[in-house]
């Protein structure tokens, strides 16, 4: 502590140990107080700062969690809707957020706080006031970022990022209530330490209306349902970030480690690591049992985070059995609700309605049932919980703050999200869903489209066509390299290859197939079936349909005039065709130089090579 001091709780007669000395309050001069208080007050910002830092890392750890539960081809996306969450809302809490819950101006109420917008304070407050705002600025980032995992893999960025600005707001009027001085849950006695309402009662209640809103992702809870975990590992180890960020949170939550709130702060330490333990405990259990043997990786992880949930309002006012008991609860609560969510057709790639909403109610429950008054720091909780003696008062209370600030969550972000819907569209199409976000929202990835050898004629003796020089008795990849230069036919279909490819049917045989791991981007294949009948403006009208779902093509008089003429230019240019060595007989093989033209496909040619998705809007013409 600075200065070797180590305060007790500042009153009169009170005494401070300082080095060798002991000193009493009402025998020593102002100046000696006043610098024992801002000792106080500096180790208290210096608390709250270290552990805002921390909980700032609790956006690695949604991230690599959130991208391990989707496939490939929308990890990147799940990434930058993080970096979303910080940048614009940050911004937001800065000028508007952080005043209406602590502003403590002329015309704060119970409702919302006035004063503080767009902080930037004096020196003399400037320690304490910004500490709080770096601390509260990572919780209401982190009640936002809860919500991308629910519409995960079919939102649009742009979108999100209107919404990332806008949902601080759902955010910092119920943490006005809960813990500012004039908040009315707070004059009610409300317990919640480190934010199971504000935060995860807010960010799992418009988890619920966002994914209600959006609808489930494509093929989702139908036979062709192939939807799986594209990272468990990074899943898993984005677990661990947030385990680690949650000892931050809850701990930091004493907002200082003077006046006996350093013994809170351990006893939250603790009791967290027990509830998370107590929830891990539970889920290898159901996994066990519900899955016959087998220990799903979803599972544990959901298992830990309820239980991690389930402690935050009451972590450091409740004891070790209880926390125990707390953390088991909430993980039966989330295994069991996230089971509900998905017969009743509710598409949460990540259980954030689980996790968050059921679990964080549970939490805000259970203060109710197992605080015990707080003696050391008389700051947190003014009276027991119903098992500990307590009467009815605090459980009634906590039920009111847990339906009221559910009741708000989802009527603001009802009404946000379909502001948003109405004027820039919230879902991607499927066509782009199907891409992926990482391709048509950041330009990542690579794209085949390849070609569909079951719909090719099969031999005299019935066995379906082969390429030359290819070892595979019966050729039909999970994906098909043909390499322009050599020619090579190259095969892959091991497991592993396919568990990252994504494929989508079109008209005469195309398919069109993503490789999300490629370390080329923007590269783009085209294979046309070879059957007879298709004549070669059939083709070109597959490939157009095929092409547009890359995006919007280029409108106006303007373009339209330059693809015109480009299209006359280039159809003199047959040189920029060159035919690859046939390696493989059944398939004759074009390059195209960059911005050759669709119009001269004829039925002879087979693939083609573009170089990137600005060609293919010069390119490609309306089907």
């Amino acid at each position: 502590m600075a200065n070797n001091v180590t305060s007790e709780l500042f009153q009169p007669n009170a005494t401070v140990q300082s080095t060798g000395t002991t000193l009493a309050f009402d025998q020593v001069s102002t100046g000696e107080t006043e610098k024992a208080r801002e000792a106080r007050t500096w180790d208290d910002a210096t608390w709250i700062l270290t552990s805002a830092f921390i909980i700032f890392t609790m956006q690695s750890g949604f991230g690599l969690l959130e991208s391990g539960c989707v496939s490939p081809k929308n990890e990147v996306n799940i990434m930058a809707k993080n970096v979303a969450d910080v940048i614009f809302g940050g911004i937001s809490y800065w000028m508007l957020g952080y005043g209406l819950s602590f502003g403590d101006g002329r015309g704060s109420n119970g409702f919302c706080g006035v004063g503080k917008f767009f902080i930037d304070p004096e020196d003399e407050a400037m320690g304490e006031e910004f500490s709080r705002f770096v601390f509260q600025s990572s919780f209401a980032t982190t009640a936002t970022t809860i919500v991308s995992g629910a519409i995960a893999e079919r939102t649009r960025y742009i979108a999100y990022i209107i919404f990332s600005f806008f949902n601080t707001f759902v955010f910092c009027f119920p943490a006005h209530w809960v813990w500012s001085k004039h908040g009315w849950l707070n004059k009610l006695g409300v317990v919640d330490v480190a934010g199971d309402g504000p935060v995860h009662i807010v960010g799992g209640a418009t988890s619920l209306v966002a994914t209600l809103m959006i609808r489930p992702r494509a093929k989702r809870f139908t036979p062709q349902d192939d939807h799986e975990m594209g990272s468990p590992t990074g899943a898993l180890l984005g677990l661990f970030i947030l385990w680690w960020g949650w000892l931050a949170f809850n701990c930091g939550s004493t907002y200082g480690i003077s006046n006996g709130k350093w013994k809170m702060a351990a006893r939250a330490a603790a009791t967290t690591l027990m509830s998370a333990s107590a929830g891990g405990c539970v889920s290898f259990i159901a996994s066990y049992v519900v899955n016959k043997g087998k220990f799903h990786v979803q599972y544990i992880i959901n298992g830990v985070l309820g239980g991690l949930v389930s402690i935050t309002a009451t972590c450091a006012v409740t004891g070790m059995w209880e926390s125990i008991v707390i953390g088991a609860i909430g993980a039966l609560l989330c295994l069991s609700s996230d089971s509900l969510l998905a017969k009743l057709r509710i598409d949460d790639p990540v259980s954030a309605v689980s996790v968050h909403w059921v679990s964080g109610f549970w939490g805000l429950l259970a203060a109710g049932l197992f605080t015990h008054k707080d003696t050391v720091a008389q700051f947190f909780a003014n009276r027991h919980g119903l098992v500990k003696g307590g009467n009815f008062y605090l459980l009634g209370v906590q039920t009111l703050a847990a339906v009221a600030i559910t009741a708000w969550s989802a009527t603001t972000s009802a009404l946000i999200l379909k502001v948003i819907d109405l004027t820039v569209g919230l879902r991607l199409s499927k066509e782009e869903e199907e891409l992926g976000a990482d391709l048509i929202e950041h330009n990542i990835g690579r794209v085949l489209v390849v070609e569909s050898l079951s719909k090719r004629s099969n031999d005299e003796n019935g066995n379906q066509p082969q390429f030359a020089n290819c070892s595979h008795t019966n050729c039909i990849p999970q994906r098909m390299d043909h390499d322009l230069e050599t020619s090579t036919c190259t095969s892959q279909t091991d497991t592993g290859r396919a568990s990252v490819i994504n494929s989508l049917s079109l008209d005469n045989g195309l398919v069109l197939r993503i490789d999300s791991r490629s370390t080329v981007p923007n590269d783009v294949m085209l294979s046309d079936s070879v059957t007879n009948g298709s004549t070669s403006k059939d083709r070109r009208s597959s490939i157009g349909r095929a092409f547009s779902l890359f995006g919007k093509k280029r409108r106006g008089s303007k373009q339209n005039t330059h693809r015109m003429n480009t299209r006359n230019k280039q159809s003199k240019r047959h040189s920029d065709v060159t035919t690859a060595s046939e390696t493989c007989p059944d398939v004759r093989m074009f390059k195209m130089a960059r911005k050759s033209s669709l119009t001269n496909y004829s039925s002879s040619v087979n693939m083609l090579s573009f170089t990137s998705r600005e060609d293919l809007d010069e390119m490609v013409t309306e089907p």
